[in-house]
This record gives C-alpha cells, sequence and structure tokens, in this order.
C-alpha cells in the first residue's frame, strides 16, 4: 500500500479544499510536512484515520466536531475526506463525506482505471480496507509523539503481545478458532438425536462445563498479567520511597521547599501589582479604546461646503429667521413682508451661517487631529492580562510544588519507616501471590483443553455405533481438522517473533542511540510466556532511561513491527500470512528525542520503509539537524500555513512566524486575514 494524494475538505481547520500529493518515488520516499503547534498537524493525521476508519485519535479535542466552524458558519452542513492509495497494481480512491446532521458518514472506494473512476463504487468499502491495512494494526502505522500516543511508555507485557498478534492477524485467527469450536459444538449436539444411551449427551453435558470454566481461567489469566504489571510497579514505588529517609536528600528538599516559598511570595506580590494597575487603568482603557473607536470616524467625508461658503457673512441664521418672524429689526424699523428690508434680509438669510455651529466644527476637527494621534490600548491591556495569567499559572504549579515537598518531608519521620516497609512487604506479598496463581491458571487452562479433547473423542466414538450419524460425524471430523490446522497455523506464526523483533529493534539502537544502550527481552518477574522490553547498557545491565530513550524504544518496536509486517505479507510459508506493506505516518516523532538522535532517529526509519510521511515543528525539526538525516530521501515537502485575524504587532506566538528551508523562507503565519483557518501549501526549493 502506498499513499498517492489526499483531499481534505472543510475538515477541522482546513477551510475548503485542500490537498496533498504524498511522494511515490522509490528512492525519495519520505514526505515532509512543517506545522506548530495548533497548526493542524494532528488534525491531517486524524484526517488519514477518519478516512479510513471513521475514527479519530485519543488527543484529538473535541472529536464530534470535525466541520471547519467558518464553513459551518457560511451555511456548509458537510465536510469529507478522500484519500487515493496504490495497493495490489490497483489504484483506488477512498471516499468518505459526513454531514453535520447524520451520525454516520457516507464511504465510498472507487478504483481507478487509466486515468477514469470505475462506474460503480466497489460492494463492500469496509472489506477492502481492512484487507489493505486491517483497523487493529493501523495503530502502529499512525504515530503520535505527543499527548496519548501509539504506545505506553511501559511497553508492558499485554502490550506488546496484542501488537504482535494484530500484525500476524491471530486476532482475527483467534475469532475464527472461536466461532469453528462453537460449530463443532452444534454439530455434536446434533448427534444427541441419535443416543439412545444419553451418552453423548452426557459428554456434551462435561464438555460445556469445561469450556466455561476454561473460558472463565483465561480471563482471570489475563487479568492477573495486567495485574502483575500494576502490583510489580507498586512495588517498585514503595522501594523509592526509601530514599526520603536520607537526611541529606531531606535537608535538600526543605531548601529547595523554603526557595519555592519565596518565589510564590514574589510572585504573589507582583499578582497584587499586576491587579492594582489593572484596577486603576481599567478606566483609562475604556476611555481610550472609545476615544480610538472616534477617531476611527473620518470627518473629511462630511459635506462641509455650505459651511464654508458662509463665511463672507457673519450673520447669525438664527437672529435672521426671529426678525423675519416679528417683522421688525433689532433697531426698531418694520420689516413688512413685501418690504425691501425683508427682501435684504432674506437675501443675507441664504449665507448665513450660526456662529456657534463654525465653533463647534472647528472642535471636531482639531479633536479628531488629537484623537488620530493616540495608541491603540489593545496590545498595552492584552500584554497586562497575559502578564496576570502567567502570574497565576505559576502560582498554582508552585502551591502543587510545595504541597508535594512537604507531604514528603512531613512523611520523612523516621518513624514511617515502618509504614514503608509493611506497604512494600504488601506489595510484594501481592507480586508473589499473582505470580504463584499465573502458573496454576496456565496449567489449568492446558489440563482442561486436553479433557476437552478426549470428550471429543469420547463424542466421537459413542456415535460411531449409530449409522443415522454418520454425515454429523463427518461435519465435526472436518471442523476438528480445521481446527487443528488453525492451531498449528497460529504456533508456527508465533514462533521466534520476538526474537526477530528483538533483532530489529537492536539494529536501531545501534545506530541511534550513541551511549551503547540497547534492547533485550526482559523476563524479571514474569511467569510463563510474559516478557517486556528493557532498555540496557552494553554490560545487559537494567539503567534508567528518561522520556526520550523510552520514546526511542517504543519507535523501535513500532519500526521493528512494520518491517516485519512487510516480510510477513511476503512470506507464503505460513498458512496465516496477514502482514501488510503501508506507510509510516508519524506526528512529532521528536517530542522526547534529542536532535543528534533525532537525526539518525528519522534517517534509519526512512531508509528501511517503502513510504515515510513525517510531521515536525520547527521545535524538532532543524536544518542543522534533522533534516541532514533525510534531506536526500525528501520527495515532497509541504508546510502547514495558519492564517490568523490578528495582525502581526498583535501576534505573541511562541514560534517562528517563518520556515527556512536551504535558505528559502515560506510563511508559517499570514495576518490579518478574514477569520482563522489553515492552508496546505507546497515546499518548492528547486525551482
Amino acid at each position: 500500500m502506498k499513499l498517492i494524494k489526499l483531499e481534505i475538505n472543510n475538515f477541522r481547520q482546513f477551510y475548503g479544499k485542500q490537498c496533498i500529493d504524498f511522494s511515490v518515488d522509490p528512492d525519495k520516499g519520505v514526505t515532509l510536512i512543517h506545522g506548530e503547534n495548533n497548526g493542524g498537524k494532528t488534525a491531517l493525521l486524524n484526517a488519514l484515520r477518519w478516512c479510513l476508519y471513521e475514527e479519530t485519535t485519543d488527543n484529538l479535542l473535541e472529536p464530534n466536531k470535525l466541520l471547519n466552524k467558518h464553513a459551518e458558519a457560511q451555511g456548509t452542513t458537510t465536510f469529507s475526506v478522500f484519500l487515493q492509495l496504490e495497493h495490489d497494481n490497483r489504484l483506488l480512491e477512498v471516499r468518505r463525506v459526513r454531514s453535520k446532521s447524520s451520525k454516520d458518514s457516507d464511504l465510498k472506494v472507487f478504483e481507478i482505471i487509466e486515468g477514469s473512476y470505475a462506474r460503480k463504487p466497489e460492494e463492500q468499502p469496509n472489506t477492502i480496507i481492512n484487507t489493505i491495512l486491517p483497523k487493529e494494526m493501523s495503530q502502529y502505522f499512525f504515530y503520535q509523539g505527543e499527548g496519548t500516543g501509539t504506545l505506553s511508555s511501559q511497553n508492558d507485557f499485554s502490550h506488546i503481545k496484542s501488537a504482535i498478534d494484530k500484525v500476524l492477524g491471530l486476532t482475527v485467527a483467534n475469532t475464527t478458532l472461536s466461532h469453528l469450536e462453537r460449530i463443532k459444538t452444534d454439530y455434536q449436539k446434533d448427534l444427541k438425536q441419535f443416543d439412545t444411551s444419553n451418552e453423548i449427551d452426557t459428554h456434551i453435558t462435561n464438555k460445556e462445563t469445561l469450556k466455561e470454566i476454561k473460558v472463565r481461567e483465561e480471563a482471570e489469566l489475563e487479568q492477573k498479567n495486567v495485574e502483575l504489571v500494576s502490583a510489580q510497579a507498586d512495588y517498585d514505588k514503595q522501594v523509592s520511597k526509601y530514599s526520603r529517609f536520607d537526611k541529606s536528600t531531606i535537608e535538600e528538599k526543605i531548601k529547595f521547599r523554603d526557595q519555592q516559598t519565596r518565589l510564590r511570595n514574589d510572585y504573589e506580590r507582583k499578582l497584587k501589582q499586576l491587579k492594582g494597575q489593572k484596577s486603576k487603568r481599567s478606566l483609562d482603557f475604556v476611555e481610550a479604546s472609545f476615544s480610538s473607536k472616534l477617531a476611527s470616524v473620518d470627518p473629511t467625508g462630511i459635506n462641509t461646503e455650505e459651511l464654508n461658503n458662509s463665511l463672507r457673512y457673519s450673520v447669525d441664521k438664527q437672529l435672521l429667521q426671529e426678525i423675519l418672524h416679528n417683522q421688525e429689526c433689532i433697531c426698531g424699523t418694520d420689516v413688512k413682508g413685501n418690504s425691501q428690508a425683508a427682501a435684504l434680509i432674506e437675501e443675507l438669510g441664504k449665507h448665513a451661517v450660526d456662529p456657534e455651529l463654525k465653533r463647534r466644527w472647528q472642535k471636531v476637527v482639531t479633536l479628531h487631529k488629537s484623537l488620530a494621534k493616540l495608541r491603540s490600548p489593545k496590545q498595552e491591556m492584552q500584554g497586562l492580562l497575559d502578564q496576570i495569567d502567567d502570574c497565576e499559572d505559576s502560582l498554582v504549579a508552585l502551591d502543587k510544588d510545595i504541597k508535594e515537598l512537604s507531604l514528603t518531608i512531613v512523611e520523612s519521620d523516621i518513624d514511617d519507616i515502618k509504614a514503608v516497609e509493611a506497604a512494600k512487604s504488601k506489595a510484594w506479598n501481592r507480586v508473589e501471590a499473582i505470580n504463584r496463581r499465573i502458573p496454576v491458571l496456565e496449567n489449568n487452562i492446558r489440563t482442561k483443553k486436553i479433557e476437552i479433547d478426549k470428550l471429543d473423542l469420547k463424542i466421537a466414538k459413542a456415535s460411531s455405533s449409530q449409522p443415522r450419524a454418520e454425515k454429523v460425524r463427518n461435519l465435526i471430523f472436518a471442523t476438528q481438522e480445521i481446527i487443528k490446522l488453525y492451531e498449528q497455523a497460529i504456533s508456527s506464526s508465533q514462533k521466534g517473533v520476538d526474537v526477530v523483533l528483538l533483532t530489529k529493534m537492536r539494529s536501531l539502537f545501534s545506530q541511534v542511540a550513541f551511549n551503547g544502550y540497547t534492547v533485550k527481552k526482559d523476563t524479571t518477574g514474569a511467569k510463563g510466556s510474559s516478557f517486556t522490553w528493557a532498555i540496557v547498557d552494553k554490560d545487559g545491565n537494567k539503567v534508567a532511561a528518561g522520556n526520550g530513550y523510552q520514546a526511542m524504544l517504543s519507535i523501535s518496536f513500532i519500526v521493528a513491527l512494520i518491517e516485519f509486517s512487510k516480510e510477513r505479507a511476503n512470506d507464503k510459508q505460513h498458512l496465516l500470512t496477514p502482514g501488510t506493506v503501508a506507510p509510516f505516518i508519524a506526528d512529532s516523532i521528536l517530542a522526547f528525542i534529542g536532535p543528534d538522535n533525532g537525526r539518525e532517529l528519522v534517517r534509519y526509519i526512512a531508509e528501511k520503509v517503502d513510504q515515510a510521511i513525517f510531521m515536525f515543528s520547527q521545535a524538532q525539526w532543524t536544518e542543522s539537524h534533522t533534516d541532514k538525516g533525510i534531506r536526500g530521501l525528501v520527495g515532497k515537502e509541504y508546510n502547514l500555513v495558519q492564517h490568523t485575524v490578528l495582525t502581526e504587532e498583535e501576534f505573541k506566538g511562541s514560534y517562528p512566524t517563518k520556515l527556512s528551508v536551504q535558505d528559502n523562507l515560506f510563511d508559517v503565519v499570514r495576518f490579518g486575514s478574514d477569520f482563522d483557518r489553515v492552508t496546505i501549501e507546497e515546499v518548492l526549493i528547486d525551482g
């Protein structure tokens, strides 16, 4: 499977139609996508998952709100994602469309032949998609480095076993086995109609009882394996508490708490000052905002021609109207309606103006000039509010630290060592109890499987004396043979897989880790087939690795699974060879990994998988490190550009607003847009 093209329509941040053509060059299989935090990387990853499986990742906020909010405000009610992919020499396009008013989406898959779409969509689109890349396997091809990621940092046994089973296709195989067992039991029940002695009925009843017990014990075994991980972690936690009884450690914690308390007092004083400033300046901010709004009104747009032309007569228009009304001038002369004096006053009235109006207009012009010089208070007010938010966040964090430190100090009384010792013993007893129970359950399950097989033989033997039951016996026999074939195939598929994966994981560590660290299979404290992966030094001793190496351990496991899945897909010696060849799509894969290790890691992945799609922020991708690891393998490159309504002065981002690629600058943020949105733009550096 190779991804060819992605088309997104009004999905999350992506307003309108946005497209990506993925690199399919066998020598340059990397598609590199740049995007800052909240810039659309997670939305892009989820667009792919939603298109294929109508699912989103755990770290996607508001997963039920997938329609772009601006498109929705404009009356658009649908969103869609189209994905073109190539599989087994077929070019297919997966189309998923959903309406806001509908809970379910419309899924269609079309084959594209010689550039033309088939007239009819495929009849079973979900089956086709799960044949290409089963949903249960997809989590290992869609990697999240931040938030709720693909793998837990603990890499516990249950997760490893589940991952291997999914890549091998054993979840489907085990489900098939369960169905076959039910079919066989149904056939055996059909034999009861030929059972005159009730012998078959007795055997079937006993078998059903054993199967019920076996199912309960299998469920308990699975639960105990999960509890063992938790119990071991609890024991390790209790052991770590011994460090608090070290006097020097406690003194350091007291000293550090005092420092944090002083820092908290400083922040509290600063917060009080800032709130005081906010209170005092609120009226000023309101007045300045109102003045800024007034300044935006341009008085030059008002027609003042009549006012300006009336300057030749300084006559009060109101006075002239009063003379005409009273028919008497202020000097005492009569002003009759048809007299020459009345005519003269009417002529004067055509060009007269109220002097007070002229003075008021002059004040408006002067005031506007004054207001136009004032700065908008928005940025200053926002800065003050940001400082208040920062102080409040810092106080919350400090309160938490001080509380935790105080709790540790209070609990450091030497008398409490007895309580810690008791808790440690209790945790260890729980570990031991689980470890004793697990082999018992495993043995019980094996024993009941043997007993059930014996009962099957007894049922077959009892039915052999009934000639009318021959057809049913043949069906039971055929079903049993198919079950044996599946059981052998499962056993064969599982054999040696952990060793193969371990070898591949070690290969990655040998090229990426610079301190001799590697991986080993760890069965410490485990029973039966339980195990986990552990990071060890060159001498094979377990080391306390941080988040970076834990992430590297997770990634090494995923890459090993991808490599193994590709090999298994082309392996014809096993009956069960599901595997798949699929791209590796990674969002923020270097979130916890340093630049030097990161450079080698992305290089290793790009060389091992057929198609890789990496999504990086500028904090994780650098031209001096990460880019050097994959530049020669990059076939396509895109930039997620954020459009914001803010001006550049108002924007206070925590990342650069420009992206530099091979000495070429590209926008990361564009200012003054009509509304916030993200566009996907190709990065072209070769002409």
